[in-house]
């Protein structure tokens, strides 16, 4: 008995060891994405949320582009009311520039911004995946002279929703 004991424990070994070595999927989050939702969540717990119409998040061999829009159109023309401007740029988000992502941080550096106060800022984002949903939790949002976004200065934090679109 003592020898099938010690074959057990030695072929548990074997096992546990083997397992270690087992490739894990890596997540990734290159490709193209529809931004479906954004949350706004208050330090008291309350959140709102966004859900844009026309949107696209872009990540690219370390480059990346954010853009999205709650704004709906009510004419279609090339010459665009200045009010009709104004309420697209209050309910729009456009960045783009450089991205990192590393143990499940995303981190972009804006080259480009629709909000001026955000070239050259720094984003962070925990990322997580529910099935082929991204999510970004935001954890900080700074500008170039590390002022921090509103938001985020008040304690609280977004919550970006993403469906992929194209790898």
């Amino acid at each position: 008995m003592k020898a099938t004991q010690i074959i057990l424990l030695n072929s548990l070994l074997v096992l546990s060891i083997m397992s270690g070595f087992t490739s894990k999927n890596k997540l990734s989050i290159e490709g193209s994405w529809s931004i479906v939702e954004v949350q706004t969540v208050k330090v008291d717990g309350t959140s709102t949320s966004t859900f844009p119409k026309e949107s696209v998040a872009i990540f690219s061999n370390g480059a990346y582009s954010f853009c999205w829009t709650s704004h709906i159109a009510t004419t279609r023309s090339w010459q665009m009311q200045d009010n009709e401007k104004l309420s697209r740029f209050n309910q729009s988000v456009i960045n783009a520039g450089n991205f990192e992502f590393k143990d499940s941080i995303l981190t972009t550096k804006a080259a480009f911004a629709i909000n001026p106060m955000f070239v050259d800022g720094v984003a962070k984002f925990k990322c997580y995946f529910r099935g082929d949903t991204l999510f970004l939790r935001g954890l900080s949002v700074l500008s170039s002279d590390s002022i921090s976004h509103p938001v985020y200065a008040s304690g609280s934090y977004f919550i970006n929703k993403l469906l992929r679109v194209r790898k």
